[in-house]
């Protein structure tokens, strides 16, 4: 099957991103609760993989102070690694997620991985967090790719979900459920699976720790 897809992203909302495939595709359709297209593209090598969504999707995040994705379900994303390993993030993993949504292109993102790693090194993070990486807005012709040796190259050592891309509807998959409009883009899940914030661009470590820790801290009279 041809493919002429156009995919627009945006780095921080500020720095536009204008991708055309135009490739032989296999598609491979999802039998989920919310169906997924699943793309092999020339150029591209393994650094798309298949992503499939179960649940609902999370709005687009358009107003940070007013966010309709708080107090709902994350959906269950299942991919993979880009050593092929299987990576499912979902509801019911039983502890606090950060999920760091990264355009290897983006200048923001390769600004905050230092700050997230420094988090990391200084062991700050809340106890039981864990750091969840999404390789999103996989562009051959942009700078740093692959995302795969990129990620190497910026000493990043969390678990990371390769994104896919679905050609029907021209998103990238994993971002598109989470509501990404923009990069970084990360998204705060408590331990019960339940979005409690999410935000996009840059934050340094201190105000990252202070923001993840208020977000995942009960209310006084819980």
């Amino acid at each position: 099957m041809a493919l002429a897809a156009l995919v627009v992203a945006a780095c921080s909302s500020t720095d536009d991103l204008v991708v055309v495939f135009e490739t032989t595709t296999t598609i491979t359709s999802s039998t989920t609760t919310t169906p997924a297209t699943t793309t092999t593209l020339a150029g591209y090598g393994d650094q798309v993989r298949p992503v499939t969504v179960a649940g609902d999707p999370l709005p687009p995040l358009t107003d940070s102070h007013a966010d309709p994705a708080i107090g709902r379900l994350i959906p269950t994303l299942t991919g993979e690694d880009y050593a092929g390993k299987p990576v499912t993030i979902g509801s019911d993993m039983g502890s606090p997620l950060l999920l760091v949504v990264l355009a290897h292109w983006c200048p923001h993102c390769n600004n905050e991985i230092p700050e997230l790693n420094a988090v990391r090194d200084a062991g700050r993070w809340p106890d039981g967090l864990e750091v969840i990486g999404i390789s999103s807005a996989i562009a051959p012709d942009r700078p740093n790719f692959p995302p795969e040796r990129w990620l190497d190259d910026k000493d990043w050592t969390h678990r990371v979900l390769a994104d896919g891309i679905d050609s029907e509807r021209q998103v990238f998959i994993a971002g598109d459920a989470l509501g990404v409009t923009g990069y970084p883009f990360m998204v705060l899940v408590d331990e019960a699976g339940v979005v409690r914030g999410r935000w996009s661009g840059e934050r340094t470590a201190d105000e990252l720790v202070a923001l993840v820790s208020d977000l995942l801290a009960p209310p006084a009279d819980a």
